[in-house]
């Protein structure tokens, strides 16, 4: 037997069945496997549940301690169980989707399959790597990819385990492959046209790259799906994976993340301010809270309940004023992508305009381009055909050669801004109406010449 054969490797498992395959996968392979399930979820016990109840009737309307037992030690240390419990609450009901199946479905599958099961709790991890950023990128007025750093988090916590357990490998049910070139380690999309998790794996070191193993990554999801169903009769179906994916996606956009500001940001940085329409200046209505709003938001709402503007979308929110703006979709479009932190894999020869596909974390779209690498490390993604919409500021955007099954991966980079050129100029979307003022100008100024002006 060979030695890479018997090399131990530790498995995320998370109860779905892309996870539980590979493990199948690996073991028959004949490596010693471990699974390991990372728990985001603090569990509220009936006890929990109980105690809130009955310290609720203690205290005042409002929910603080009555003045008479202002004082009281029992009653200041019963208040801090009181609203861990009930923060812990409202966590695990925003974030549920992001949580993974019930550890007794996840302890069963590594029975079935044969291999030892341990579970690790990272429940302050994901508030600090992932809720916070969630919420100050949100704040800020930047868009946020949560699910790139709930992977990467993954990632270092799986790594963090290598020691401990005398592992040598790490490995996931990841759609995406690994490959070495020229002693650097790059991504190249899976053999399944549906699927590319290449920029989850985005953040990863090199070091985690050369001990990463993603065995599904040279299958079909219809290929996993059969032998997924020789490891467990369990409802972790393809369909419920697919929902809880889209269901994260949109977490970024739920109201409900307003209730858990008051605890990241103090009352002096909420904005109270108006809604612009961006194109004109003018005033759609007041709002409470900029923090309320996200980009990209079509269904918003102003203070006074103002209809908003029909067909379109909030495009730009300004943390340090508070004013928020909106666009008309029908002026929205764009034909370059600017971009920053470029990490290059050097796979291709980047010193001169290479056509390639650049494909967002954001919605999956993709799209065919020129790219093209500046010498202060940013870069200017020209788009073949100019696009309807708008690509926020934060978004990851990552580049391939081809847009096909085993593509390779050129590199990947954050948007700093995109829009579209007029006569040679570019201009950032959308357009202000101090620069649709200039621009009108400058195009009326051949005209003026041609009548005698």
């Amino acid at each position: 037997m060979q030695k890479s054969k018997r090399e131990r490797v530790i498995i995320g498992m998370d109860g779905g069945i892309d996870s539980a395959v590979t493990a199948l996968l690996l073991k028959k392979q004949g490596y010693d496997c471990i699974g390991v399930n990372i728990s985001f979820f603090e569990r509220v016990t009936q006890e929990d549940e109980d105690f809130v109840t009955n310290f609720k009737t203690k205290l005042t309307p409002e929910g603080r301690i009555p003045d008479e037992l202002a004082d009281d030690e029992e009653m200041k240390e019963g208040l801090r169980r009181f609203e861990k419990i009930k923060w812990v609450r409202r966590i695990n009901h925003i974030f549920k989707d992001w949580f993974c199946a019930p550890q007794e479905q996840i302890k069963d599958i590594c029975r079935l399959i044969g291999i030892p099961f341990y579970v690790t709790n990272a429940s302050s991890e994901f508030e600090d790597r992932v809720i916070s950023l969630m919420l100050k990128s949100r704040f800020a007025g930047i868009w946020q990819n949560p699910s790139l750093d709930r992977a990467t988090l993954i990632f270092d916590i799986l790594n963090s385990k290598l020691e401990a357990l005398k592992a040598t490998k790490i490995a996931t049910g990841h759609y995406c492959k690994v490959i070495a070139n020229h002693g650097q380690f790059g991504l190249v999309r899976p053999n399944d046209p549906n699927e590319n998790d290449c920029h989850l794996l985005s953040n990863l070191s090199q070091e985690s790259l050369s001990r990463l193993l993603l065995p599904i990554a040279d299958l079909n999801t219809s290929e996993v799906d059969r032998i997924g169903a020789l490891v467990s009769a369990n409802s972790f179906t393809r369909a419920k994976l697919k929902a809880k994916k889209k269901a994260r996606a949109q977490t970024y956009q739920s109201d409900e993340l307003c209730d858990l500001y008051p605890r990241y940001v103090a009352p002096k940085f909420i904005r109270e301010s108006n809604i612009y329409d961006h194109s004109n200046d003018n005033v759609v209505g007041a709002h409470d809270a900029h923090f309320r709003y996200h980009l990209g938001q079509t269904h918003y709402k102003t203070k006074e309940g103002n209809p908003r503007v029909p067909d379109s979308q909030i495009v730009v929110i300004s943390m340090s004023r508070g004013h928020i703006f909106i666009a008309k979709n029908k002026e929205l479009e764009f034909e370059r992508i600017v971009c920053h932190h470029f990490e290059n894999f050097n796979v291709v020869d980047t010193a001169k305009p290479l056509e390639c596909y650049g494909s967002l974390l954001s919605n999956g779209n993709t799209f065919k381009g020129t790219l093209y690498l500046l010498n202060n490390g940013n870069i200017f993604f020209d788009l073949e055909d100019k696009k309807n919409g708008i690509v926020f500021r934060g978004d990851t955007i990552m580049f391939f050669l081809k847009d096909a099954p085993s593509a390779k991966a050129i590199g990947h980079a954050k948007v700093y801004q995109s829009g579209h050129f007029v006569d040679g100029q570019f201009y950032m979307l959308p357009l202000s109406k101090r620069e649709k003022e200039e621009l009108e100008e400058t195009q009326a100024l051949p005209k003026k010449r041609e009548i005698g002006f």
